[in-house]
């Protein structure tokens, strides 16, 4: 099991791995909501790029962060780090 896999979405009712579709390929729930989140947490990370391309470390930081809470990736992780060096 690699480190995406075990940060992989799962169903909140089956525990089934996400796959990307608006239901669970296992019980039928319906994902949208956790499409949502991941898709916030993909705009954050994408907003801590620019303000650290802008030169706001800090704002930088707290957009990883908040992205991270929200949807934990290794991506996430290595931005972090990027963002508190300096």
């Amino acid at each position: 099991m690699n480190g995406d896999e075990r940060r992989a979405p799962l169903c909140p009712i089956c525990r089934a791995r996400f796959r990307g579709a608006a239901r669970c390929s296992r019980c039928g729930a319906d994902l949208s909501p956790l499409m949502l989140l991941i898709a916030h947490a993909y705009r954050l990370r994408q907003q801590a790029r620019q303000a650290l391309c802008a030169g706001n470390r800090l704002r930088a930081f707290d957009y990883a962060e908040r992205s991270q809470r929200l949807h934990a990736t290794l991506e996430g992780d290595l931005l972090q780090l990027v963002c508190a060096a300096g």
